[in-house]
């Protein structure tokens, strides 16, 4: 069994992230994310949950010259991989609910996509926060509910049926926060400054039908845990119930959409 990381993850499955979440997924992000951060030259930034670096890749433009990108991950497969792609900013293993800075270290401190993923939510939010400098910008971006991608509600059960409910279960967690007024709920209970949150729109892309059941299932944390048949069978059906996404070359563009939260630490 190969070796995994704090977060369960092997080396293979970071580069997986790296090769087709990016360019499929997130790499549309980072300039929104950014621009909702008001990100300036000079500034000291903190991404947490950096994972491969492809906002922290951004970000070292903007800061520049006297600014700097710190990233912190809980996998030290995603930050190896983050190291190489971005040696212009830091980066460093730590865990979000126990951040290991100063308070009020960070003129910006932006978490994409990874609080659905930390046991104590409210916690990380603390955290975060505390680390900000006064006059600073919190941004967390989550995904949308399920209900507001329809794709990857089709994916998650065909998941449940043809492999197990735990598999639906894991595919379906990304989207937890964005069912109603969880996101805002978060913040409210870790007693921080009341959060604007935008829906912004999003897609995901990919080659063919068969390239988004690989990349989801294959390519990331269920990919120990699936056998052949079962991989199979999921193909299977989706490429039956996927198909209204498809061009006519069989390329596959569908619906990922999310919520940016942006909260101000007051002076």
């Amino acid at each position: 069994m190969r070796d995994t990381d704090e977060m369960g993850l092997t080396p293979e499955a970071a580069q997986g992230y790296e090769d087709f979440f990016l360019p499929a997924i997130f790499a549309q992000w980072p300039p929104q994310i950014l621009n909702a951060s008001g990100l300036k030259a000079g500034d000291n930034l903190l991404e947490v949950g950096c994972g491969t670096g492809v906002l922290a890749r951004q970000a070292t433009t903007i800061v520049q010259p006297d600014g700097q990108v710190t990233g912190l991950d809980l996998s030290e497969s995603m930050l190896s991989v983050a190291r190489r792609k971005c040696p212009g900013a830091i980066f460093q293993q730590g865990n979000v609910m126990d951040l290991p800075f100063e308070t009020g270290s960070f003129d910006v401190v932006i978490a994409s996509f990874m609080l659905m993923f930390v046991p104590d939510q409210p916690l990380a939010i603390k955290e975060m926060w505390r680390v900000l400098k006064p006059g600073g910008r919190l941004v967390v971006a989550v995904w949308e509910s399920l209900g507001k991608n329809p794709a990857y509600t089709r994916l998650v059960e065909i998941a449940d049926r043809q492999i197990d409910q735990a598999a639906g279960a894991s595919l379906a967690w990304p989207f937890a926060l964005g069912e109603d007024g969880k996101f805002a709920d978060v913040f409210n209970a870790a007693d921080v400054a009341t959060p604007t949150i935008d829906a912004h729109k999003g897609r995901a892309r990919f080659a063919s039908i068969e390239q988004f059941v690989e990349t989801e299932i294959q390519s990331w944390v269920l990919a120990e845990s699936v056998n052949d048949s079962s991989l199979a069978a999921v193909q299977t059906e989706a490429e039956e119930q996927l198909i209204e996404f498809c061009d006519a070359d069989g390329a596959l563009d569908i619906p990922l959409n999310a919520l940016i939260a942006v909260a101000e630490k007051h002076r």
